[in-house]
C-alpha cells in the first residue's frame, strides 16, 4: 500500500500564487511519475489545510464570493489531483489543525471557562457536550468539520464524528486498514492565557478510545494527530493509548519538519511519522522548515514499512527535488520497519475464465 503524506500546507494570500503558478503544476507531475512506479492508494493530509482560518483566501482576486475557504481549498488542491488520478473522495483523508480554527466567533470567557475545566481534569465533559453548550466550544472547528462530514457523506465504512472520525480502507479486497482520524485542534487557539497549564494541549485521549469500535476487525491500524505526543498534555496516556489498543502507524504534522519516532513499551510499538510543512513558506530559506512531502510503502506479506521516499520544494527551480537531507544520498529509505501487526499473505486470485471442469467440477 502506497500513502502520500502531507501536512501544514497552509494555503493563503501570501502563498497562493507560487502555489498556483509553480506547486501544485511539480506536485501533481511527480505524483504522476510516481503513481506510474506504484499504485497510490491514499492521500492524507495531517492538518493545517488552511492558514489562520483560511480568513486571507477570500480577498484573493478572483476568489471574493467564496465564503468558505475549505471550498477553495478542495477546489484547487484536492479537485487537480482527483481529476489526474481519477481519484474519488475516499482515497483522500484529512484532519484539522490548529490554522484551520477560525477564531472569529471565540469568546474570552469561554476560553477561560475552557481552561479551568481542563486544569480540573474535565475534558471528558467537554467532549461530551452536545446542544448549544457544545457549539460555544466547538464554533472554532465548525465550517473545517463541516467541510469534512460534506466531503466523506457518500464515502463507505467513514464514519464522521466531530471528534475522531474513522475509515476503513481495503486494499486489494483482502487487507483492511483502519485509520482514526483524531480532531486535536479543537481546542486550539491564539489566546495567551495565564495558567501555566496552557504550554501543552488538552484534547482528550477518550477520543482514541471512542474510536476504537469502529476499528474492529481490521488488520492494521493508523491513527492520524496534527500535534506529536509531545505537544499533548496528556502524552503518557496517548502513548499507553496507541500502543496497548495496538496502533502500528501514527502520522503527524505541526512542526513543520520531518521525524521518525518509535514509541515503544514492553507490550508493543507504534512508529511515528512527522510531515515537513506541505507548503506554508515556499521560498523558506533554513533548509529544516522547507517545504516538502513523503510517501509511504508498507509491504502487509512482512508487515513492514518497506520504503520511504522523500521530496523537498525547491522555490529557486519551482520543483520538488528529492531530499536527500532526510534519506542520503538520493532521498530514498529502503530501511525495514516492522509494524507489529500479524504478517499477512496476499491470496492468489483465481482467473475464472480459466477453470478446468475437472478440477473444480464434481458431479
Amino acid at each position: 500500500m502506497r500513502i502520500i503524506h502531507i501536512s501544514d500546507i497552509h494555503l493563503s494570500s501570501s502563498n497562493y500564487d507560487e502555489f498556483s503558478r509553480n506547486y501544485i503544476v511539480d506536485l501533481l507531475k511527480v505524483l504522476q511519475e510516481e503513481n506510474e512506479k506504484k499504485d497510490i492508494d491514499l492521500i492524507v493530509i495531517t492538518g493545517d489545510l488552511v492558514d489562520q482560518g483560511g480568513s486571507s483566501l477570500s480577498k484573493i482576486p478572483g476568489f471574493e464570493a467564496i465564503d468558505d475557504p475549505y471550498q477553495i481549498f478542495e477546489e484547487k488542491f484536492i479537485d487537480p489531483i482527483k481529476t489526474e488520478f481519477g481519484f474519488e473522495n475516499e482515497r483522500f483523508l484529512f484532519i484539522a489543525g490548529n490554522h484551520d480554527i477560525d477564531e472569529s466567533d471565540i469568546l474570552w470567557v469561554d476560553e477561560k471557562n475552557m481552561q479551568k475545566q481542563e486544569v480540573e481534569g474535565n475534558i471528558k465533559t467537554l467532549l461530551s457536550l452536545t446542544g448549544d453548550d457544545a457549539d460555544r466550544y466547538r464554533a472554532r472547528i465548525k465550517r473545517f468539520k463541516d467541510f469534512e462530514e460534506r466531503f466523506h457523506r457518500d464515502t463507505l465504512q467513514y464514519k464522521y464524528s466531530i471528534n475522531q472520525s474513522t475509515y476503513v480502507y481495503e486494499f486489494n479486497n483482502q487487507v483492511k486498514v483502519g485509520f482514526a482520524l483524531i480532531n486535536d485542534s479543537w481546542r486550539c487557539s491564539t489566546c495567551k492565557l495565564a495558567e501555566p497549564h496552557n504550554k501543552l494541549l488538552f484534547f482528550g485521549t477518550d477520543q482514541i478510545y471512542n474510536a476504537l469500535p469502529n476499528l474492529e476487525g481490521t488488520d492494521m491500524k493508523v491513527i492520524l494527530t496534527h500535534h506529536p505526543i509531545e505537544s499533548f498534555q496528556e502524552r503518557e496516556e496517548f502513548k499507553r493509548a496507541i500502543i496497548n489498543k495496538q496502533f502500528h502507524l501514527h502520522l503527524f504534522g505541526d512542526k513543520h519538519q520531518r521525524d521518525i519516532l518509535y514509541h515503544i513499551t514492553p507490550t508493543g510499538q507504534c512508529i511515528g511519522l512527522m510531515a515537513r510543512a506541505g507548503l506554508n513558506k515556499p521560498d523558506e530559506e533554513i533548509n529544516k522548515w522547507q517545504p516538502g512531502f513523503h510517501i509511504i510503502d508498507i509491504d502487509f506479506e512482512q508487515a513492514i514499512i518497506s520504503c520511504m521516499k522523500y521530496f523537498k520544494y525547491s522555490y529557486e527551480n519551482g520543483v520538488f527535488t528529492l531530499d536527500s537531507d532526510a534519506a542520503p544520498r538520493d532521498g530514498i529509505d529502503n530501511t525495514p520497519r516492522p509494524l507489529g501487526f500479524a504478517k499477512i499473505v496476499s491470496q492468489p486470485k483465481i482467473d475464472l475464465t480459466k477453470l478446468e471442469e475437472k478440477t473444480f467440477y464434481k458431479p
